[in-house]
C-alpha cells in the first residue's frame, strides 16, 4: 500500500507480546504518549491479543484504550471498561472434543478456556504456575474431554518448540478449514473456530465501529498475526518477528528495543495519515 495517497487510518490494531512490549521491555512512556496522540486524532485504539480478557484489560487501563479490544486469540471482542462481550466464537462441544482427541498421544499439556478460567485434565506446576502468572483461575478436572459439556472459547497444547511445530502440521494438515490452528508462543498451539481469528475479529469490530478495512493500521509479530496482517488496510511487522510475519506485512518496523511501533505511530500522525 502507498501510504502517500492512503485514506487516514481510523483504526490502529495492536498485539501486545513481542509488539509493543516484552519481558525485557515493557510498555514505553513513548508508545503511552504516541498512542494518546492516536485517539486526540481521532482514531479508535484497540488491542488484537492472545491473552484472555482478565489479562489484556491490564494493558488496555495502562493505555487508556476503551475501544473495545480483541483477546483469546481473536475469539473474542469485548468492552475494556464495562467486560461486556460484544462477539464470541467459542469451539462448539463436537469441535472441543475432536480436538482434544486429536491431541491424544502428542507429549503436550491441554488447557480448555472458558471466560477467564482455565481447564486441565491434571494440575501440573508448570499449569500451577501459568494461572499465578497470568492471574486466572486453573482448575483440575480429570479427564478434559468429558468435562467439555459446553463450548471452550479455545484449546491450548504447551509442548516443547519442536512438539509443538510439528504439532501445528499435523493438525493443519487433519483438519484444514474445519479449525483454525495457530502457534502463539514457540511453545503454544492454539485451537480455534474456525470463524475466530484476530483478523475475523477485527472485520467484526470494523463493522461494529463503521470503520473500512482499508483504513486500518495492524501491528504484529508472531505466527498468530499473519492473517490479521494480510488482512489489515496497512499491516506493520516489528523487527525480531517471525520470517512469515515479516512477509505478510506492508513494512516492518524497528524492534521493541528501538520503539519501533512508536516510531511508525509518530511518522503516519506527522504525515496526517491518522484520524
Amino acid at each position: 500500500m502507498d501510504t502517500d495517497t492512503a485514506v487516514t487510518f481510523r483504526l490502529v490494531a495492536l498485539d501486545i507480546d513481542g509488539t509493543i512490549r516484552s519481558d525485557e521491555h515493557p510498555i514505553s512512556d513513548r508508545t503511552r504518549e504516541v498512542i494518546d496522540r492516536v485517539r486526540e486524532a481521532g482514531a479508535a485504539v484497540t488491542l488484537a491479543t492472545g491473552r484472555t480478557f482478565k489479562s489484556a484489560v491490564r494493558q488496555t487501563a495502562e493505555l487508556n484504550i476503551t475501544t473495545p479490544i480483541a483477546t483469546f486469540q481473536g475469539a473474542q471482542v469485548s468492552e475494556p471498561v464495562s467486560g461486556d462481550v460484544l462477539w464470541h466464537m467459542p469451539l462448539t462441544q463436537p469441535m472441543t472434543r475432536t480436538a482434544i482427541a486429536a491431541l491424544d498421544g502428542w507429549d503436550v499439556q491441554v488447557m480448555g478456556y472458558r471466560g477467564d478460567a482455565v481447564f486441565v485434565s491434571e494440575m501440573t506446576d508448570w499449569s500451577s504456575g501459568y494461572g499465578k502468572r497470568n492471574g486466572v483461575e486453573v482448575n483440575e478436572v480429570g479427564d478434559l474431554a468429558a468435562y467439555s459439556a459446553n463450548e471452550m472459547t479455545r484449546l491450548v497444547a504447551k509442548g516443547d518448540d519442536d512438539v509443538i511445530e510439528s504439532l501445528e502440521t499435523a493438525l493443519r494438515s487433519q483438519f484444514d478449514s474445519d479449525l483454525y490452528v495457530t502457534r502463539s508462543l514457540s511453545y503454544f498451539c492454539e485451537i480455534l473456530h474456525p470463524e475466530g481469528g484476530k483478523d475475523k475479529a477485527l472485520d467484526w469490530l470494523c463493522g461494529h465501529l463503521g470503520i473500512e478495512t482499508r483504513a486500518t493500521l495492524v501491528f504484529g509479530n508472531g505466527y498468530n498475526d499473519i492473517p490479521m496482517l494480510q488482512w489489515g488496510g496497512h499491516s506493520v511487522a516489528v523487527g525480531g518477528a517471525v520470517p512469515q510475519a515479516l512477509e505478510a506485512a506492508d513494512v516492518v518496523a524497528p524492534p521493541i528495543e528501538e520503539e519501533g511501533v512508536a516510531q511508525i505511530l509518530e511518522d503516519f500522525l506527522d504525515r496526517g495519515l491518522i484520524g
